[in-house]
């Protein structure tokens, strides 16, 4: 890994149908979860903050939105809340907490403690802990690349931690190349105290390839012996395979008595059709694109969990293959039929649950017929002595008319301050239309320039000079109100938002408020009109943001600073996330940055009539022009 450079202080439903089946021969899956009480503090690690950007080696259920206060008793909410997100007929289970009370103006995922670094985790006695930290990291990355871009904080759990020092943990940096392409193009880390920081830079949107990220698509078919599951990219190539009408012509499923010429298949239709088989008998055939054999556990245990489990990934891949037969209780190594003990109520149970669990495989569509998924279950005796010993469970699946699942894919987005999974309709919708995922698409209609008088501001002048006036560099963009169309209503307390752009700063955001007699000296009223504002402003430079990505297609990395001042007999700071947050060195604005920025707000502003370079010669005479007599462009914007 390259070494860590040094940090600046800054800014911190899918169509389900029921499963048609026959029956031949023989007998016939969101709630607040506590997960501890726990409420030790967290430790206090003195550790320099840095960042570093790492070389790589190679639905629909709502997720409780919750406060994290402050970064020290965050861990103890997360403690005390932590969050299952159900999906039907899944145990996917998580702990993504969405903090509405970050000072970032940035969607930010708190994904509870994780320890870090490469010795650290390799002394891990919990294995299943260490994958379910991997996986958290993992699923926080896909949620924020399909919804514009965030960041991802967790608690450090191993004290005298310095990522500097000890890096990230090499499961943890070689598992992300597997989900997007290029990681360190669109990943950014950050240590701060006993916190660790991911950005997630956005997407490009209409970028060529995969539609949204995902983690597993749990699409499967077929590939010479083996349940194959289908990575992303050749996801997108079946689903877009099964539209082609030619191709579905030719391979319609064909009819449970027929079988097209294949040795393999009709071996297998001949051992699936008989009444009876002797334990211990060879078969003809073995693993192959069509056929799977498995041999469930010697144990006395019925073995219905084993044969389940089989179910979802198999029944997927033989349906969006040719189909193909299941047959368990065939010894794969010897060839022998040996079967598996169970009562005759137990294989009653077990057909019941095999229906269920086809019934529930989520499909898509691309046909009018809409059919169910076919397919035959039988339990053939194994006879020893003349007697039944064991039974053979034997599962036929045609070939599906579109596409099968095992599970609905694994990919998540954040929707209404919710993490949701998708749903297998809307994903393959996002793949098949192979764009980014950006949630609420903005697009900016200008309107005309117009002149307004601002005389009812005179004597602000100097209060707005004092502020301003230490400014050397860079551009100034000036707006009467910055409120982007999200149903709030506008600030009639604001006077101007000014955006402050400048080489090697973070992107900075004025906000001025005009002076009340009713609020002077009243510092509770003030404290809540800082805090109502704090929540407003956040959301947008969110949104201004998100405007930028998806109306500019500006992709640079991008943070900002909110500076709210009250404007009154003396001035006063409300909110000011400068102390607060932190940034990593890539989002301090380069000076290609300051041009694509300036070039993209243009395109929003519809000209530079409200940009202003520094340093003015003439402080004095501009600050009197932009307040009685200023020219502003307000953008209206409309969600789509």
């Amino acid at each position: 890994m390259p070494g860590a450079s040094e940090m600046k202080d800054g800014p911190e439903q899918e169509q389900r149908h029921r499963a048609g089946h026959t029956w031949k021969h023989g007998i016939r899956a969101s709630s607040w979860l506590a997960v501890g009480n726990s409420q030790e503090k967290s430790p206090s690690v003195d550790c320099r903050s840095s960042h570093r950007t790492l070389g790589f080696s190679r639905t629909g259920v709502c997720l409780h939105t919750a406060i994290l206060p402050t970064e020290d008793n965050g861990l103890n909410l997360w403690k005390q809340k932590g969050l299952h997100l159900g999906n039907r007929g899944s145990d996917w289970k998580t702990n993504i907490i969405v903090d509405q009370d970050t000072d970032y103006a940035e969607l930010v995922l708190f994904i509870g403690e994780i320890t870090l670094g490469e010795k650290n985790r390799n002394s891990m006695k919990d294995i299943q802990l260490r994958r379910k930290e991997a996986k958290s990291i993992l699923q926080a990355v896909c949620t924020l690349l399909n919804s514009g871009g965030g960041v991802v904080k967790a608690h450090i759990k191993n004290q005298n931690y310095s990522f500097t020092r000890d890096g990230m943990g090499l499961d943890l940096v070689n598992s992300l190349p597997g989900i997007m392409h290029l990681p360190h193009d669109y990943l950014d880390f950050m240590q701060h105290k006993d916190y660790f920081f991911v950005f997630v830079k956005p997407l490009k949107p209409n970028q060529k390839g995969p539609g949204i990220t995902t983690l597993k698509t749990n699409l499967y078919r077929r590939i010479n012996s083996i349940s194959d599951e289908v990575k992303v990219a050749n996801a997108v190539q079946l689903l877009k395979s099964r539209t082609d009408p030619e191709e579905k012509a030719e391979s319609r499923p064909s009819s449970p008595g027929k079988i097209v010429c294949n040795e393999t298949l009709n071996e297998c239709l001949s051992l699936f059709n008989r009444d009876w088989l002797a334990y211990e008998e060879t078969f003809c055939f073995t693993k192959s694109i069509h056929a799977e054999v498995k041999l469930t556990p010697k144990e006395k245990i019925f073995p219905k969990e084993k044969i389940l489990e089989l179910l979802p990934q198999t029944v997927s891949a033989f349906a969006n293959t040719d189909g193909g037969f299941l047959f368990i209780g065939l010894d794969g190594k010897t060839q022998q039929i040996i079967g598996f003990e169970a009562e005759k109520s137990n294989l009653v149970l077990l057909e019941s649950e095999i229906e269920k669990c086809i019934q529930q495989l989520p499909v898509t569509h691309f046909c009018g017929e809409k059919e169910k998924i076919k397919y035959t279950c039988k339990f053939i005796e194994v006879c020893k002595s003349g007697a039944v010993c064991a039974y053979v469970c034997a599962l036929r699946v045609e070939r599906f008319c579109c596409a099968v699942f095992a599970a609905e894919p694994e990919s998540w987005h954040v929707e209404g301050g919710c993490v949701k999974r998708f749903t297998t309709e809307e994903w393959v919708k996002r793949q098949m239309d192979a764009t980014a995922v950006m949630p609420g698409k903005v697009i900016c209609c200008p309107e005309a320039l117009y002149m307004k008088p601002f005389s009812q501001h005179e004597g602000y002048e100097h209060l707005v000079r004092t502020e301003l006036g230490s400014l050397l560099k860079g551009t100034l963009v000036i707006s009467k109100s910055w409120a982007l169309d999200l149903g709030l209503q506008e600030k009639q307390e604001v006077i101007w938002d000014v955006l402050h752009i400048s080489q090697g700063s973070l992107l900075t955001l004025y906000v001025f408020v005009q002076g009340d007699e009713n609020l002077e000296g009243n510092s509770s009223l003030l404290g809540e009109l800082g805090a109502e504002l704090k929540g407003y402003y956040k959301q947008i430079a969110l949104t201004l943001k998100q405007m930028l990505l998806n109306h500019c297609g500006y992709t640079a990395e991008i943070g900002i600073i909110v500076k709210i001042t009250y404007l009154g007999h003396k001035t006063m700071c409300l909110y000011d996330t400068s102390t607060k947050i932190r940034y990593p060195q890539k989002y301090y604005l380069s000076a290609k940055a300051v041009k694509d920025l300036e070039k993209a707000l243009v395109e929003i502003l519809g000209s530079y009539e409200s940009f202003y370079s520094l340093p003015r010669r003439n402080w004095d005479s501009f600050m009197s022009a932009f307040l009685n007599v200023g020219s502003y462009i307000v953008p209206v914007l409309r969600n789509v």
